[in-house]
């Protein structure tokens, strides 16, 4: 509601610039539509900033394409075509990177001679398990460089021979084994050709689910490895550690379901906080709500535990997603229905 000697001030205000024509009646009706248009773009410049500030810290190609979809001409937008053009080009780099290492078919005896030899040479400082985490990765590409390699992280068939020192070609791959269903899981999970964004996405999914991965980067070190084998286990699957196609769909269905609420409330919160309501608006509210016996109590313009609820169950009532928090459309609708 605007208040009185708010008006008082821009009509003087409007007096004051239009000289001999102060006299005349200021058309409110335009003041008024003046100050809601500048609101609503304070508000959808709050909106943008506050979705753009969030994709920088997800950093995702899905994030800059969301931004993108939201705001196609926003002041970010070239920055996020960039941006995406970067990690579209780096996704695809690592994707055939690893399609052809996968079809190396290294075993895991292998994947310890290249930590080993890495190690020897001064590019690994981890630990030797045969498992080629962000650590290993970041070795390979180091000594790929220094030998004139494209640093890609992910050896080739030329790459591995020269790495180890050996004359002869990569290994034939080697055929999964019953008495080592490790290498049979490993193995599965590379024929799955996952993309770097996809790796990254399963460990939002892990952390979302409140197993943590050590990092969020697309590439799975021990950490992200101790993260699936807790998930398996507790879903009373074999932990190996290596994930599955139908593991994957249900990392992201259970980590959509935890994340959807969450997500909703948060959006919701920003866009009551951006509607500026006061603290006498707020008391209405409130007495609106107990008008309407949804809240029981007094009102004192603070919107806790009770409030929310009470928010929650008359938007429930009238068909709208159960937030807790309320637009500028729904106080209009709550005003209206407490004057019935």
């Amino acid at each position: 509601m605007v208040k009185p000697n708010f008006l008082a001030a821009i009509t003087v205000g409007i007096m004051s610039v239009h000289g001999h024509s102060a006299y005349a009646e200021p058309d409110l009706g335009e003041v008024v539509g003046t100050i809601a248009r500048n609101v609503l773009e304070q508000q959808q410049a709050a909106q943008e900033r506050a979705l753009w500030e969030g994709v920088i810290e997800n950093g995702s190609a899905a994030a800059y394409r969301q931004y993108l979809n939201t705001y196609p001409g926003g002041p970010n937008a070239q920055r996020a075509r960039d941006q995406l053009a970067q990690l579209e080009a780096r996704a695809a780099a690592d994707s055939e990177g690893a399609r052809a290492e996968a079809q190396l078919g290294l075993t895991q005896a292998n994947r310890l001679d290249v930590q080993r030899e890495l190690a020897a040479r001064g590019f690994y400082r981890s630990g030797i398990d045969g498992d080629f985490g962000s650590g290993t990765r970041r070795a390979i590409r180091a000594w790929q460089t220094a030998n004139d390699f494209d640093g890609t992280g992910y050896l080739t068939r030329r790459q591995l021979p020269v790495l180890l020192g050996r004359a002869t070609a990569a290994p034939a791959p080697a055929a999964p084994t019953l008495e080592d269903p490790a290498i049979s899981a490993a193995q599965a999970e590379l024929n799955l050709g996952l993309t770097r964004t996809q790796r990254a996405q399963i460990q939002r999914d892990l952390d979302a689910l409140g197993y943590d991965p050590k990092g969020v980067d697309g590439l799975f070190g021990s950490g992200t490895r101790d993260a699936v084998k807790a998930w398996q286990r507790n879903k009373g699957q074999r932990a190996t550690g290596y994930v599955t196609a139908a593991q994957v769909k249900s990392l992201r269905a259970d980590a959509t379901a935890r994340n959807s609420e969450t997500t909703g409330r948060r959006a919701a919160a920003i866009d009551e906080d951006l509607l500026g309501l006061t603290r006498t608006e707020l008391v209405k509210i409130q007495q609106q709500l107990i008008g309407l016996s949804y809240l029981n109590g007094q009102a004192d313009g603070v919107f806790g535990s009770a409030t929310r609820g009470a928010i929650g169950r008359w938007q429930g009532d009238n068909g709208l997603a159960e937030t807790g928090y309320l637009t500028a459309e729904q106080v209009r609708v709550l005003q209206q229905q407490a004057r019935i």
